[in-house]
């Protein structure tokens, strides 16, 4: 062959160059392991620092090696049980600069922070309420869904809030938590203390607006007024 007419030797070159490139694009090689990362055969995360990788495979194993001693409640990971001795400690070292009100954790002091502010992003879908914190919202929610999770361990009663049964299961259990420090009552509802503590009030606090008629619960009022001025 005349090597005049042959092509040049860079122009062969770049050919094959172009030629390797591609099929590497096609066929791309794994990603050899680095050495200086700790490699999870479970989830295949890579995590660079020892004592993380030994937490992390606690998410898998479920090994729970840190015990609180006043309640014997345990975690994946010692930050978290330092956090959680707070919820023993009267220490509130987290303080708002607007009220001065004092919270344990700091994730508390941030949720209170939006107390202040105006803004309430989420926004209900089933009326023109917003909220502003998304737990508000969820509570909201049940308003309109009527959805009950909160069951009684003793009978079959269902409630929309876990506060509602807490109150509910002590009319099984005998506890009257709530008791007035003016007399040897106890009750097992707040709302019922609170009325309660009216009857000890010099001063009624609702009064009719119709007359000089004044009472301690507002359902007094409210059938006064139906009754004699309705």
């Amino acid at each position: 062959m005349d090597p005049r007419l042959s092509p040049p030797k860079t122009r062969v070159r770049k050919r094959r160059k172009k030629a390797v490139w591609k099929a590497k694009r096609k066929c791309p090689q794994a990603a050899a392991p680095d050495p200086d990362l700790y490699h999870c055969d479970v989830c295949g995360k890579d995590i660079k620092y020892q004592s993380n990788f030994r937490e992390h495979q606690r998410i898998h194993t479920g090994e729970r090696p840190y015990q609180c001693k006043r309640c014997e409640k345990t975690f994946t990971r010692c930050a978290d049980l330092i956090k959680h001795r707070l919820v023993h400690s009267a220490l509130r070292p987290f303080r708002c600069r607007i009220c001065g009100k004092r919270f344990k954790l700091q994730a508390d002091l941030d949720k209170h922070g939006k107390v202040h502010s105006d803004e309430a992003p989420f926004a209900c879908h089933l009326c023109p309420k917003h909220f502003k914190r998304t737990s508000c919202l969820v509570k909201h929610l049940r308003i309109h869904t009527q959805e009950k999770p909160f069951a009684c361990s003793h009978c079959s009663r269902r409630f929309k809030w876990e506060a509602s049964v807490k109150e509910h299961e002590r009319v099984h259990t005998g506890e009257r938590p709530h008791r007035c420090d003016q007399c040897p009552k106890t009750f097992t509802h707040r709302s019922t203390f609170l009325q309660h503590q009216r009857t000890h009030q010099k001063h009624p606090a609702f009064s009719c607006k119709h007359c000089t008629k004044s009472f301690n619960h507002k359902s007094n009022l409210l059938k006064h007024v139906r009754t004699l001025h309705s």
